[in-house]
C-alpha cells in the first residue's frame, strides 16, 4: 500500500461530505457497473459534493461534480495535490509514470516529455497515423457487425508502437501488440479496483498473479527496447527523444522511468484513445441524423463538425471518469468538509451530464459545440491545470483521423440498442465493446437511392 493510502483517513460522516448508507462493496459494484448513472443519482440526494465509498479506498473518495468545485480540485494546487491520488494504478503504470508522480518530479519530468508531444511534432506523425488507418481499415468491414473497441485498440496499438515505440519490424510489433493488449485488457485492470487481499499474487489463476506475471511480461519488453534504442540513438519516435531528454542539471530518465512513462503513454493513450473511436462510431451508428450530416460535412472538406463530434462523444462517455487529487490540509469545498490526505475527485463525467449546464444531457447533438459558450471547467475530458493530459494533441489528430478515413468508405450502422457505460479501472468503456456494422459507402447509396 502506498504512503497516499496509508495516510487516507478512515470513514467518518463527521469530517467528510455526506455518503450514501450502501456498503462499500455495493457502492464499489454500482460505480462499475454505472458509473455515470450512478455518480448523477447520488448528486441528486446528496448534492454536488459528495462522497463515494468504494474500493480500493478504505475512507471515501471525495467527489466534486459542479464547475465550480471541479476548477478548484484541478487548479488549486496548495489545497489539492495531484500524483499520490492516483497511486493505486502505480501497479500498473509505475510510480515513475506522470500519472502517478508528486510535485516538484512530475514538474521535471512533464518538461523532458513535452517536446517529442509538442503540436508541430506530432503534425509530421499523421502521415504514419493515416498509413496505420488505412492497414486496419479491412478489419472494421467484416460482415455482420462487431466491437468496434476491440478494433480501435489494435489500431492504436499499432500507432503507439510505431510513433511512440518506434517499433516497426512487424514480428515484434505481434509481439508487443499481444501483450500490451491482455495487460490492458478488462479482466486484466479490473484487479486494481479489488480489495488489497484479492490484489495479491495468490497463485497461476489468481486475479492478481495473473497481472503480475503480465506485467512482468510488458516490463520485460519495454526495458528491452529502451536498452536497443540507448545502443542505436537518433531515431524520431517518442521513445529516442526521451532518451536523449536531459533537464537544467543535464539529467536524463532512468530506464525504469523510460519504462513507467511509455507504461503510462499506454494506458493514457491507447486505451483511452481507442474507447473514444469506440464511442464516437457507436453513437453515430445510433444517431442516423448527425451521422449523415458530418459525412456531408467531411465530404465537403470541413472538419468543423467533426470536432464538434468529437467533443459531443467526449462530453457523453469521456474515456477517463475522473482526476484525482489529494487534499493537503483540512479544508472546504462546495461548502463541505475535506479532511488532510483524503482522495478528491473531479468526477467530470457526472458534471458533462448536468441538465443545468447541458439541455436534454443524454441527446447526441454535436451542432451544440458549434460556437457554443460553454462554462469553464463544465467540460474537461482531458482534466485541467498543470495535470492535463499531456497526449492530449496527439490523441486528437489520431481521433480525427481514423474518423476521416472511416467514414471516407464506410456508414456506422447499429445491431442492437444504444450500449450501457462500465467502468474498468478509471476507463468508462461501451459495456459490449461498442457493436456496429459498417456499410460501405458504394453500397450505403445504393440502398438510399
Amino acid at each position: 500500500m502506498s504512503d497516499a493510502f496509508a495516510r487516507e483517513p478512515r470513514w467518518d460522516p463527521k469530517i467528510f461530505p455526506p455518503a450514501a448508507n450502501a456498503p462499500r462493496v455495493v457502492q464499489t459494484a454500482r460505480m462499475l457497473s454505472n458509473p455515470q448513472g450512478y455518480g448523477l443519482s447520488l448528486r441528486r440526494r446528496l448534492g454536488p459534493v459528495f462522497s463515494l465509498r468504494m474500493f480500493p479506498y478504505r475512507g471515501a473518495l471525495v467527489c466534486a461534480t459542479d464547475p465550480t468545485s471541479i476548477r478548484a480540485v484541478l487548479t488549486d494546487q496548495d489545497r489539492f495535490v495531484g500524483g499520490e491520488a492516483a497511486s493505486f494504478l502505480a501497479p500498473a503504470v509505475g510510480a515513475g509514470s506522470l500519472i502517478c508522480t508528486p510535485p516538484p518530479r512530475h514538474l521535471r519530468n512533464r518538461k523532458l516529455l513535452l517536446p517529442p508531444f509538442h503540436g508541430k511534432r506530432i503534425a509530421r506523425w499523421s502521415e504514419r497515423i493515416q498509413v496505420s488507418v488505412e492497414n486496419e481499415l479491412p478489419g472494421l468491414l467484416g460482415e455482420g457487425g462487431g466491437p468496434v473497441r476491440a478494433w480501435a485498440q489494435r489500431l492504436t496499438i499499432d500507432v503507439i508502437l510505431q510513433v511512440v515505440f518506434g517499433v516497426s519490424d512487424p514480428a515484434r510489433l505481434a509481439v508487443f501488440r499481444d501483450a500490451l493488449n491482455e495487460f490492458v485488457g478488462m479482466g486484466n485492470l479490473t484487479v486494481l479496483s479489488l480489495p488489497k487481499p484479492l490484489q495479491r499474487d495468490l497463485g497461476r489463476y489468481s486475479p492478481g498473479g495473473r497481472f503480475v506475471r503480465l506485467r512482468a511480461r510488458v516490463h520485460a519488453l519495454l526495458l528491452e527496447e529502451i536498452s536497443t534504442r540507448r545502443a542505436a540513438p537518433g531515431a524520431d519516435d517518442v521513445l529516442s527523444l526521451l532518451l536523449e531528454a536531459r533537464d537544467e542539471h543535464g539529467v536524463g530518465l532512468t530506464d525504469e522511468e523510460v519504462r513507467d512513462e511509455l507504461a503510462g503513454l499506454v494506458m493514457a493513450g491507447y486505451e483511452t484513445t481507442a474507447t473514444t473511436i469506440a464511442w464516437v462510431i457507436h453513437f453515430l451508428a445510433h444517431n442516423p441524423v448527425a451521422r449523415d450530416e458530418l459525412i456531408d460535412d467531411l465530404d465537403a472538406g470541413s472538419d468543423t463538425l467533426l470536432k464538434a463530434t468529437i467533443t459531443e462523444a467526449m462530453r457523453l462517455r469521456p474515456a477517463v471518469y475522473s482526476s484525482i487529487r489529494t487534499a493537503t490540509r483540512d479544508t472546504e469545498l462546495g461548502g463541505r468538509p475535506v479532511p488532510k490526505d483524503a482522495f478528491v475527485a473531479a468526477l467530470f463525467s457526472v458534471t458533462h451530464l448536468d441538465p443545468e449546464l447541458w439541455p436534454d444531457p443524454e441527446a447526441f447533438r454535436p451542432q451544440r459545440h458549434l460556437d457554443a459558450n460553454v462554462p469553464p471547467y463544465s467540460l474537461t475530458p482531458f482534466g485541467g491545470g498543470v495535470r492535463r493530459c499531456i497526449g492530449t494533441a496527439m490523441a486528437q489528430l489520431e481521433i480525427e483521423t481514423v474518423l476521416r478515413g472511416v467514414l471516407k468508405i464506410a456508414v456506422p450502422e447499429p445491431t442492437g440498442p444504444l450500449e450501457a457505460a462500465r467502468l474498468m479501472s478509471v476507463t468508462i468503456v461501451p459495456a459490449k465493446g461498442g457493436r456496429v456494422r459498417m456499410r460501405g459507402r458504394a453500397l450505403a447509396c445504393q440502398g438510399e437511392s
